[in-house]
């Protein structure tokens, strides 16, 4: 297992978590837990933790896991993506 690390996202209320949490089912995640959430985005292996603290409106994402040929720039990419994606949404 390699390390992929953590990012903080700043400005995270409710419904941008609610919105995070839609477009990763949407997209075939499966989603458990409440805070912190467990996501298995069921793409090359990729496996995420996510921690909100509603205090602070931030929200924490460690890549926990991914395939071995998953390039770690190519996984933040993704999550930057839907990161702007659900800033717009919410």
């Amino acid at each position: 297992m390699r390390n992929y690390g953590m990012r903080t996202f700043n400005n995270i209320n409710k419904s941008r978590v609610d919105a995070i949490l839609k477009a990763l089912k949407d997209h075939g995640a499966l989603v458990a837990g409440n805070n912190p959430w467990h996501v298995d985005t069921r793409n090359h292996g990729v496996l995420l933790r996510g921690t909100w603290n509603h205090e602070t409106s931030e929200l924490s994402i460690t890549v926990i896991d991914a395939d071995w040929y998953v390039p770690q720039a190519k996984i933040w990419e993704n999550i930057e993506s839907l990161m702007r994606i659900a800033q717009e949404a919410a």
